[in-house]
């Protein structure tokens, strides 16, 4: 690529899409979003016509490993192969997602992913930190193991803190703990988001997790009380608080289709973010791998833990481009909305969407390259093709 390029196909905007739009930029930056006439390109400026869309590149909050590798291996090789799976799929960003050993200071991945925190050669930039734990419910622990699981204590934030370098980005927690809601300060102060989820909380605590300064939710229904008509719980706390993000895996297996469909229909636009919550096997064939110690079949999408009597949903092995096609299919939302809650809502949720998740001047140059179909053809970071569909 030139120090200048254009773009030029079906542009979509977190307002909405320009049938015949341009999208030019200079080095790393995008200088022009709009209606190709009235795009200011001069004629020597090259330009390339797409058929099909153009979007912002996705961003995934939610990701524990990708491409066979699995970040909590604690690895740079580890780290950029997930990073160069990402944007085969279009996901030009993520946060490292993984637990907590008891073990603190013994936790290298958590050094390792703050050490490579910022742009990845040829892969996905590594936004940041999301840890899934310590402290949440173990009546709600999910497949985390027990001992990645224990309850809430300021000197094990610290100690958190100070082995993610500054790079903690967010927190899963269970605001119903007694110390949990102590822990939003600190964290909020180190650069952090305290996000409910693994949680037993009732109506009433949750709430009060929202106004203590909860304001986002970890993969909403999964691993949360639901919703009863005399207590509504965590469930109806998100429902009715107009605030709040929530992490949603829409991929028709989490969550039931008609229940998906209803969500997009009672939450705001602005308010799904929706991830992956991959597991290593994401972008490969299906089969039997591991994550954390656990065996697990990949199956169409789905992680399946099968050791006991009955089998538990686990993960999924989607990446970001299926689950906005699965998002579309499920939601009854269109491409555009599907593109927006992958991308510039996710953005808006860690308060970087003036530089990510936008297809608008000032923003940097991350896009993705759709056919018709709605398959990936060619991912773009800061630029430059990171990957393009042979």
């Amino acid at each position: 690529m030139g120090s200048r390029e254009w773009f030029l196909g079906k542009v979509v905007t977190p307002s909405g899409v320009v049938e015949e739009g341009a999208v030019g930029i200079e080095k790393e930056t995008i200088t022009y979003a709009g209606p190709a006439a009235e795009a200011p390109r001069n004629k020597q400026d090259p330009s390339r016509a797409v058929t099909g869309w153009i979007t912002p590149g996705l961003i995934d909050l939610h990701l524990h490993g990708a491409g066979g590798r699995d970040l909590m291996e604690g690895t740079a090789e580890a780290i950029e192969q997930v990073s160069r799976t990402l944007v085969q799929h279009g996901t030009t960003a993520y946060l490292a997602t993984s637990m907590v050993k008891r073990d603190i200071p013994a936790n290298r991945h958590l050094a390792i992913a703050a050490e490579l925190t910022g742009p990845i050669q040829e892969g996905a930039e590594l936004l940041g930190i999301h840890v899934e734990g310590p402290f949440v419910n173990p009546l709600r622990g999910g497949l985390i193991r027990s001992d990645r699981i224990w309850p809430p204590s300021r000197q094990d934030l610290e100690q958190i803190l100070a082995v993610a370098h500054g790079k903690l980005r967010m927190m899963t927690m269970a605001p119903e703990l007694p110390g949990a809601l102590d822990l939003l300060g600190p964290l909020a102060d180190a650069g952090g988001i305290g996000s409910l989820g693994h949680t037993e909380a009732a109506f009433d605590e949750a709430k009060t997790g929202f106004k203590k300064g909860i304001r986002h939710v970890t993969h909403l229904y999964n691993a949360m009380r639901g919703l009863h008509h005399r207590e509504p719980g965590a469930l109806g706390a998100v429902l009715m608080d107009h605030g709040v993000t929530v992490q949603l895996i829409a991929d028709g297996v989490h969550v039931h289709p008609e229940l998906l469909r209803w969500t997009a229909e009672v939450l705001s636009p602005d308010a799904v973010v929706l991830i992956t919550d991959a597991l290593p096997a994401a972008g490969l064939a299906d089969g039997l791998y591991a994550y954390d110690g656990r065996n697990y079949h990949s199956e169409n999408g789905s992680a399946w833990y099968r050791e006991g009597p009955e089998p538990k949903l686990f993960g999924t092995t989607c990446l970001l481009d299926e689950l906005v096609r699965r998002a579309m299919k499920f939601m009854g939302v269109t491409f555009q909305q599907a593109v927006r809650m992958a991308s510039w809502n996710p953005a808006r949720t860690l308060g970087i969407e003036k530089r990510l998740g936008s297809l608008a001047a000032g923003c940097q140059a991350d896009l993705v390259l759709w056919d018709l179909s709605l398959q990936v053809q060619e991912t773009i970071l800061r630029g430059k093709t990171a990957w393009r569909k042979p």
